[in-house]
């Protein structure tokens, strides 16, 4: 479980699949299967120990938690992603990872695109992050060009010299570039 303190981003409408439903007061069956986490300032973040990643920013009291949505397939990459937004509510949603576009997406889809190109090491998750905090964003539910920040953090590792993450985040990035124009020609040819 990676827990990440770095800056956000945002979910917006491209990906999503379905509406983002918030529970009511009380402790729900989501808030039963998680591990709580109190951070500075007495911001409460969830993390789930059975999701493909966790993660929390402690200054926001976001946090996301990703899992295959039931029926997962390469044809139908459907992730769901809960979570507990800046306003302390819980989350849930669903993305379809072939929709995603990574010019305008969110912290939480490039998360995804993480996953579903087989990026889930710490390393690859520490490439996503530097990304985030390279943008700025001060949401995992804003929405920013990450492959463009990806490339001034790529740039950033050539000019100082650190060659190991300079050739590992250029590759992680083609990965999702790959990715994202493979749905891109798949949804314009009608497939």
């Amino acid at each position: 479980m990676a827990v990440s303190g770095i800056t956000s981003s945002s979910i917006g409408a491209a990906g999503i699949t379905s509406n983002t439903k918030h529970a009511q007061q009380g402790e729900s069956e989501f808030s039963k299967q998680v591990m709580k986490c109190v951070a500075v300032g007495g911001k409460k973040t969830l993390l789930c120990s059975d999701a493909l990643y966790s993660s929390a920013d402690p200054r926001t009291g976001e946090s996301v938690n990703i899992y295959r949505a039931q029926g997962y397939s390469k044809d139908n990459p459907i992730y769901t992603i809960k979570g507990i937004d800046f306003q302390g509510k819980e989350y849930e949603q669903q993305i379809n990872a072939s929709m995603i576009d990574a010019n305008h997406c969110s912290y939480n889809e490039l998360l995804v695109l993480n996953l579903e190109t087989g990026h889930a090491s710490d390393r690859d998750r520490i490439y996503a992050a530097m990304t985030r905090d390279k943008a700025g964003v001060s949401s995992i539910f804003d929405k920013t060009d990450y492959l463009a920040y990806a490339q001034a953090v790529i740039k950033d590792q050539k000019t100082l010299g650190n060659w190991t993450s300079y050739w590992a985040m250029d590759t992680w990035m083609n990965d999702l570039l790959q990715y994202v124009s493979r749905g891109r020609l798949g949804s314009l040819l009608g497939m």
